[in-house]
């Protein structure tokens, strides 16, 4: 059993049902449950944003491409992946989190949970597509600063092209500078399409 494994193994199994049917247990997720078509499926489905933009559809699948696009040649893999474990729990938002926590003993154990519980999954995402962490300990900490920056550039750029940017006023006061790139909402099956193709791009094969 390998270390992420042994990382996710908990008493209480914790089942979810993905589009194709198969039953993957969140609570000992192991790489080969990873079927690509399930997260694809799942990831074209779930708004950014909770919804909330200009009447399109802007999905966390295009969100992932976007990423994967504007990151630098050898980051592109750990860009496009970074938020592929949304397709076992979709995007919360953060204002719900936050609701969430402060019905708890513990406000931060909580979101630090939440965090924990992605990147357990984001690990088994990633092995399953044969990425792994950079033995030294300064490399993956610049490379994980470093994805971190792009998905929050492109965050402000996503506010300030699908969503309501003349009502937002301080609401997204947090983030940096957008990316000088319009986005442009594809709607779903372009989502689909151009995931499935960066995908291919990494090496991995979603039809076929």
């Amino acid at each position: 059993m390998n270390q992420i494994s042994q990382k996710l193994t908990v008493h209480d199994p914790a089942p979810m049902m993905m589009a194709s049917g198969r039953v993957v247990d969140l609570a000992n997720l192991q790489a080969s449950d990873i079927h690509w078509p399930d997260l694809v499926e799942n990831l074209v489905k779930i708004p950014r944003f909770n919804g909330a933009t200009q009447n399109v559809t802007y999905t966390v699948a295009q969100h992932c491409c976007l990423m994967h696009d504007r990151a630098a040649p050898q980051y592109k893999k750990f860009a496009l992946l970074y938020d592929f474990a949304a397709a076992f729990f979709g995007e919360p938002s953060v204002p719900f989190l936050w609701l969430a926590a402060n019905h708890t003993d513990s406000r931060n154990a909580f979101i630090e949970a939440m965090r924990e519980a992605k990147g357990d999954l984001s690990d088994v995402i990633n092995e399953a597509a044969g990425l792994k962490d950079e033995d030294d300990d300064q490399a993956m900490h610049d490379r994980l600063n470093y994805v971190r920056r792009i998905d929050r550039k492109l965050m402000a750029s996503e506010v300030r092209d699908v969503m309501y940017t003349s009502l937002n006023g301080p609401h997204w006061s947090f983030l940096p500078e957008p990316f000088p790139m319009p986005v442009k909402a594809w709607g779903q099956d372009k989502a689909r399409k151009e995931l499935e193709t960066r995908l291919f791009l990494i090496g991995i094969h979603v039809r076929g």
